[in-house]
């Protein structure tokens, strides 16, 4: 049995503990909300682009390069975006595990996967498991849509110069509470029968265009593109920091449960110390008669 003392310094870093995980989950509430005020503004614009686009490829009957499917897909890209940092419950490694299975999806099909990645956890446990293209460092500690700009404009060169016939992203996107399900969303060429039912959706008047559709394309595509990286980074920054937060909720409970338990055992052991000190008082006080 542990004595008083060591009781006494269990709690005292069990409170301290305590303390720090409180503290984590009020951070991540508030970066919680700012993401997601930033996602559901950018989701509703990016959503505005993706019908302006889908009408424009339905209208028009000239190609863009970003609509053009290959016959013959044989090397593919994924940008697999995770966290920098731990402490989230199993965010990272959901995404990790569904890059891995997809991965293995598209080998049985007979292509050739590289993957980029966004965010440390994911690049230090897959660079040395699968053929990696670029690794974008700091890019999901504070999502940015320069950053999202860059990724999407070396992700556009590379398909357009025949290094990739697809590229895709995968990221952990909130479904109900704050929930997490991985998610992999292809992002060249554009998904046809997607741009194909938004065009139905959205299908009206038809639309006087200065300059023709064909310029336009080439102007509101690479830009869905980007949009699509950026709202992607900020689908994982609002996961991440949703389960960081149920995770130190979770971690706080567990140290107020600990630390019940060792208050307790102290307790017994301090009634017990004194029931000691008194036996041996009255057995001295008993022997000097």
């Amino acid at each position: 049995m542990a004595t008083l003392k060591e009781y006494n310094v269990k709690l005292a870093r069990l409170r301290s503990t305590r303390k720090l995980t409180r503290t984590m989950k009020l951070v991540s509430v508030t970066k919680l909300r700012r993401a997601q005020d930033a996602e559901k503004r950018v989701g509703q614009f990016a959503g505005k682009v993706h019908a302006f686009a889908a009408r424009l490829a339905a209208k028009g009957a000239e190609e863009h390069p970003l609509l053009d499917e290959r016959p013959k897909v044989g090397a593919v890209l994924l940008l697999v975006v995770t966290g920098d940092r731990g402490l989230c419950g199993g965010f990272n490694n959901n995404v990790i595990k569904a890059a891995l299975e997809w991965r293995q999806q598209q080998e049985a099909k007979g292509r050739q996967v590289r993957m980029s990645f966004c965010g440390r956890r994911g690049y230090n446990f897959l660079k040395t498991r699968v053929d990696m293209e670029r690794f974008y460092d700091e890019a999901v500690a504070h999502p940015d849509f320069q950053q999202a700009r860059r990724i999407g404009q070396e992700i556009q060169a590379a398909f357009l110069g025949q290094r990739f016939d697809e590229a895709y992203v995968a990221w952990n996107g909130v479904s109900g509470f704050l929930g997490c399900v991985p998610r992999v969303e292809r992002l060249a060429p554009f998904d046809p029968a997607s741009m194909a039912e938004t065009s139905a959706v959205t299908n009206g008047e038809d639309w006087l265009l200065e300059p023709g559709r064909a310029e336009l394309l080439g102007v509101v595509l690479p830009r869905l593109l980007n949009l699509k990286i950026y709202a992607a980074l900020l689908g994982s920054a609002v996961g991440e920091h949703g389960a960081r937060m149920r995770a130190m909720e979770q971690a706080s409970t567990n140290a107020d449960n600990l630390i019940a338990q060792i208050s307790l055992k102290r307790n017994r052991a301090r009634q017990a110390a004194i029931t000691t000190e008194l036996t041996e008082i009255v057995a001295g006080a008993e022997a000097l008669r």
